[in-house]
């Protein structure tokens, strides 16, 4: 009997195995070249964050140290000469006699008095320092009541659990954060009422800014180049993820606006 058509079959058997051997190999490079490409990306993403995150830092150190600077002056220079300013109508009103320009003179007191107070809390809440010292709800505060005393918007702050510290980087870009908030509600929004709550009660860690201004088309604002009006809001959200938090901005029309930050506890830069 001829082995003829038995060597066939084993050739073709060992063949059919090689093929399989080099699919599965061929598979197996495909499968390893896919999970080395997704590991480089994660790694260039990775990369690219904290790049991102050392540039927000550096961004931080310089604002802050401007931020500083500025404050010192309104607080030791800008300060001290109002205060002389005082002390010269406290002269003028003891040297006159005329009860019409005494009068004058104790309102122009008052009102310098009041631009003395604006210009100390001012610097308060410029100082970087002051959310190192206090923490973020004193600052808020601050900052709530120097709005508040111009005397053309009503604020307040609601807490909700109880209060923690954050890390003390993540506080300043919260304050930063809100503080941009407020003054685009100020500015842009001709709001009656701003409302800043924080919400301890859970994690992530939630500051929600609300105004009850004219509102606006987010789509059409968050879409707008660097060197248009508006692209602040992008840059709440970008500083937001660099945190690891994020920034959702709620808004439209006729209906107000309403930011909300969600920042994980113990993050930091």
């Amino acid at each position: 009997m001829s082995t003829y058509p038995s060597e066939v079959i084993l050739i073709i058997s060992i063949g059919t195995l090689l093929l399989l051997s080099l699919g599965g190999f061929i598979t197996l490079l495909l499968f390893l070249y896919k999970q080395r490409y997704k590991t480089h990306q994660q790694e260039l993403i990775a990369i690219e964050e904290i790049n991102q995150r050392k540039l927000l830092q550096s961004q931080l150190d310089t604002q802050n140290q401007t931020l500083k600077q500025i404050a010192h002056e309104l607080h030791d220079n800008i300060g001290q000469l109002l205060s002389v300013v005082v002390m010269r109508l406290n002269t003028i009103e003891d040297e006159t006699a005329e009860s019409v320009t005494e009068q004058s003179v104790q309102q122009t007191r008052n009102l310098v008095r009041t631009v003395i107070a604006d210009v100390r809390m001012m610097s308060k809440t410029l100082d970087y320092d002051t959310v190192g010292r206090f923490g973020l709800l004193p600052s808020l505060t601050l900052e709530l009541e120097r709005i508040e005393q111009a005397g053309r918007i009503h604020t307040q702050l609601n807490t909700i659990g109880e209060p923690y510290s954050l890390e003390k980087q993540t506080e300043m870009v919260l304050l930063r954060m809100t503080q941009e908030a407020l003054n685009n509600a100020i500015k842009h929004a001709q709001a009656k009422t701003l409302t800043v709550m924080t919400d301890y009660s859970a994690d992530p860690f939630i500051l929600t800014i609300v105004d009850d201004g004219r509102g606006f088309n987010v789509s059409e604002a968050t879409s707008r180049t660097i060197d248009q009006s508006g692209s602040g809001l992008n840059n709440l959200q970008h500083r937001a993820g660099l945190l690891g938090g994020t920034c959702i901005i709620r808004s439209q029309p006729g209906a107000g606006s309403r930011i909300e930050i969600r920042m994980p506890r113990n993050q930091s830069i």
